[in-house]
């Protein structure tokens, strides 16, 4: 960045911005955590008019509703679109929409008055890429950006250069290796077992033992029962007809406090006599219905590492790493193994960091001691990405990094993609 842009960008505090297919966080660079986590769909009311910009979708959107909030208002008509897929930038109308909410309601300031920094899956591409800078550049101009790899960012909240990042997400798991900074982006092993995969066992097993996932916006009211009794609940009668991708959005909201308040790894490969031993957990749906829930709690999350057990013909999490690092240079694998960096949503069930570790070193031969950090505080291995991020926009030696409007309207986007000014 040129020293003009230098100068600019120091005249206010960076952005930062960490999207993801869960949600997508932004915020003040100089915060210890992102200002706003909101979810990454919006919900749209469709006009009835051709899209122009999606050949995949016959109706455009006229309104669009952004953060928990309103999502969880029901509304007739009302569809829930996703704005990210797989880590990508899916729906670019409503990416657009959350932007301008995230600097109007969120945030409140004035894009231009702020350089951003702006993660990217490593499997982004150069369309994805021009479309962002365009966007920042052309409608909010920005003064300047960064746009890096969102595992190198969560390698450089932990202070680590040289690792294996494992980015365990809503829809898949991914192993990523970080040499000095830089993504090995031909060694990158990913698997679909995410958390969107857990909820859905989740759903399986409620399913097959004859529990409902009621919503709440469902229920009117309901009476306190005993464990495993039926429960007693009414319906509001004056709902909208809502859609089925939002009903369905709020059932799942369900299953993702489910998951987070009782699914637990267990600390080895199970056994039902073991686990019968082990503390249960007393969990009540929306709907009044409350049990107490024992060995199951360590069984559904327990395909993350031996898929096998279920029949499935899905390679372990302990498996992606290793296949991770024998794609890379020998010389560097000892050094990857003793710095594994685990960030994600699915990493904040209670034991996966320590079963993770357990089942890499159980698998090695001749390598070094395994080294995996996993921050204490939730909050820095959920927003990984996003801290390191504001920590790098932050930081007087990435100032080279900087792409400011200047080099964008004289060169367009292609030169932060020949000269590699990202990370």
């Amino acid at each position: 960045m040129s020293a003009n842009g230098i100068s600019n960008a120091n005249t206010h505090i960076p952005l930062a911005f960490d999207a993801g297919s869960h949600s997508i966080r932004f915020g003040f660079c100089n915060n210890s955590s992102p200002n706003s986590d909101i979810p990454a769909v919006v919900g749209g009311m469709l006009d009835g008019t051709e899209s122009a910009g999606h050949t995949d979708r016959i109706k455009r959107c006229s309104t669009y509703y952004v953060n928990v909030n309103s999502l969880c208002v029901p509304r007739e008509g009302m569809e829930l679109i996703n704005i990210m897929d797989k880590g990508l930038i899916q729906d670019w109308d409503a990416f657009e929409n959350l932007m301008n909410y995230a600097y109007s309601k969120c945030l409140f300031t004035d894009p231009k008055l702020h350089p951003v920094v702006f993660t990217e899956s490593p499997s982004n591409t150069k369309k994805n890429r021009k479309k962002l800078m365009e966007l920042l550049f052309e409608k909010y101009n920005v003064p300047a950006m960064i746009i890096c790899k969102n595992a190198a960012a969560a390698a450089f909240s932990c202070g680590i250069e040289t690792g294996i990042v494992v980015d365990s997400g809503a829809t898949h798991t991914t192993a990523i290796p970080v040499y000095e900074g830089y993504v090995i982006t031909g060694a990158i092993v990913s698997s679909p077992m995410g958390g969107d995969f857990i909820l859905k066992r989740c759903e399986k097993h409620f399913y097959e033992n004859n529990i409902d996932v009621i919503p709440h916006y469902l229920i009117a009211n309901k009476q306190r029962v005993r464990a495993n009794e039926t429960p007693i609940w009414s319906k509001k009668n004056t709902l909208p007809k809502v859609t089925n991708s939002w009903h369905n959005y709020m059932c799942k909201s369900v299953l993702e406090d489910f998951k987070h308040t009782v699914l637990e790894v267990a600390e080895h490969p199970y056994t039902d006599a073991v686990l019968s031993n082990l503390p249960t957990c007393h969990y009540e749906f929306p709907n009044g219905y409350n049990q107490e829930f024992g060995s199951e709690r360590f069984k559904i999350p327990e395909f993350f590492f031996n898929p096998s057990n279920e029949g499935g013909n899905l390679t372990a999490l302990s498996g992606v790493v290793h296949l991770c690092a024998a794609m890379c240079s020998d010389t560097i694998v000892d050094e990857l193994y003793s710095n594994i960096i685990v960030t994600g949503g699915n990493s904040l069930i209670k034991g996966f960091p320590r079963r993770l570790h357990t089942e890499i070193a159980s698998n090695l031969r001749n390598t070094s001691r395994v080294k995996l950090t996993a921050p204490i505080d939730s909050t820095n291995r959920r927003f990984g990405a996003w801290i390191g991020g504001s920590l790098l926009a932050t930081t007087a030696k990435f100032n080279h990094l900087w792409f400011n409007s200047s080099d964008y309207h004289e060169n367009g986007t292609d030169e932060i993609n020949h000269n590699y000014r990202y990370i």
